[in-house]
């Protein structure tokens, strides 16, 4: 019996957020970009047309979309809490990784975007 290792992804959906370490960020909002990647096995004759069988991105969205509407001060924790969350819908999920860019950052440099980056593997793989 074959197993196939299916993946689904959201690349750089852009956010306005209220996040920030900094008052003045979390007031006047930042620019984001979430990216998600997350992956399962199947066997082979699981394969349907049936939206229940699989990971729905728009759910993934769903959940990003949350987390990023509350005021935060670090990346590191809407990370933590939008894989939390990936982990409660889809308890069968084996590895997910998580990138949040921040474009601008308020440093004193030119700097494209700074970046948070969470993956999480299952012990089972």
């Amino acid at each position: 019996m074959s197993v196939i290792k299916r993946k689904i992804a959201l690349e750089e959906v852009k956010f306005n957020a209220p996040i920030g370490f900094f008052e003045e960020e979390r007031i006047l909002k930042n620019n984001f970009l979430f990216s998600a990647y997350v992956s399962y096995t199947i066997q082979h004759q699981q394969d349907t047309d049936n939206l229940d069988h699989t990971v729905d991105y728009s759910k993934l969205y769903d959940i990003a979309k949350n987390h990023f509407s509350k005021e935060a001060k670090l990346l590191e924790h809407v990370a933590h809490g939008i894989l939390d969350d990936f982990l409660a819908a889809y308890p069968f999920l084996e590895y997910i990784n998580i990138q949040i860019k921040k474009l601008n950052p308020p440093i004193q440099a030119e700097v494209k975007n700074s970046l948070v980056e969470l993956t999480y593997q299952a012990d089972h793989v």
